[in-house]
Parts: structure tokens; C-alpha cells; sequence
């Protein structure tokens, strides 16, 4: 099995990291919910990346504190980390895609699918009860409301 390897967090931008991670190649042996979950992630990182309200933390590291704590970088943050669990083959065969980290991505998937289209602050108070203050106008672009559906992985 191939060494998983992702970029210094201390030296990459999000810019940069989300480029590395929506140019990973989709396993050619992937079932077709496997493709479909792996494509809808990492169409929706490159959406919230290039979103408007990503511009104060952009070219920050990646491990750097975001200038802007607001519910498009929470959701870039936790699509892209659902993206490693998936992308790591040591974790998912995109094969054969079963176990404890597969369920824990169609979750996340469910859960982001969820956060995106909710209108009812839920996402915007788990951010204020996090520490995150900086929802203030922001909103989901069209295009990103209507990828969300897809992360669960379904058709």
C-alpha cells in the first residue's frame, strides 16, 4: 500500500493545501459511491476555499489561527478533513470502502450536507459556542447549497 503523505501544515497555505488535496487522483479501482463522495468533497473544498469569506485566511498556514473564524472556514476546515480520512487508502479502500472511517465519512457527509443548507443559526451558534464570531453576513454561495446534498455520497 502506498505511504499517505499531505503537506507541512506549518508551511502550506489553505490556498495551497486545498489545491493539493482537489488534485488528488481518484483511485481508478473507486465503487461509484466512493467517486461520488470523493468528487463532491473535493469540488465543495475548492467552492469554500475560493468563497469570499476565505480571503482574510487563504494564504495563512494551515495551521495558523484564521484571521476570519466564520462557518465557510469551519466547513472548509471539516470537508477538508473529512477529504483525508477518505482520500488515505490505509483508512478507505476506495474498492471495497467499508469500516469504521468509511461510516465516519458518509457522516460527515450527512453532517456538512446538513450545516450548509440549515437555516435555523444552528451552525452559526455552534460557531459562537466555539469561539467562532465572524458569521456576520456571511452566506453559502448558490453553488454551494446545491453541491451539499452530494456529500453523503449519494446519486
Amino acid at each position: 500500500m502506498p505511504m499517505y503523505i499531505t503537506p507541512d501544515t506549518a508551511t502550506t497555505t489553505r490556498k495551497d493545501f486545498t489545491e493539493f488535496y482537489t488534485n488528488w487522483p481518484l483511485p481508478t479501482t473507486a465503487t461509484d459511491q466512493y467517486k461520488r463522495l470523493f468528487q463532491s468533497h473535493q469540488q465543495m473544498m475548492k467552492l469554500l476555499c475560493d468563497h469570499p469569506a476565505m480571503d482574510q485566511n487563504r494564504q495563512q498556514t494551515y495551521s495558523t489561527p484564521a484571521n476570519s473564524k466564520n462557518k465557510v472556514y469551519f466547513m472548509w476546515d471539516f470537508v477538508g478533513r473529512t477529504f483525508a480520512i477518505l482520500s488515505n487508502a490505509q483508512n478507505v479502500d476506495p474498492a471495497d470502502p467499508k469500516g469504521k472511517e468509511w461510516v465516519d465519512c458518509i457522516g460527515r457527509g450527512c453532517l456538512a450536507h446538513t450545516l450548509i443548507l440549515d437555516t435555523s443559526g444552528k451552525l452559526e451558534q455552534g460557531n459562537l459556542n466555539a469561539g467562532y464570531s465572524d458569521d456576520a453576513g456571511v452566506e453559502f454561495s448558490e453553488e454551494i447549497k446545491a453541491l451539499a446534498p452530494k456529500l453523503s455520497g449519494e446519486a
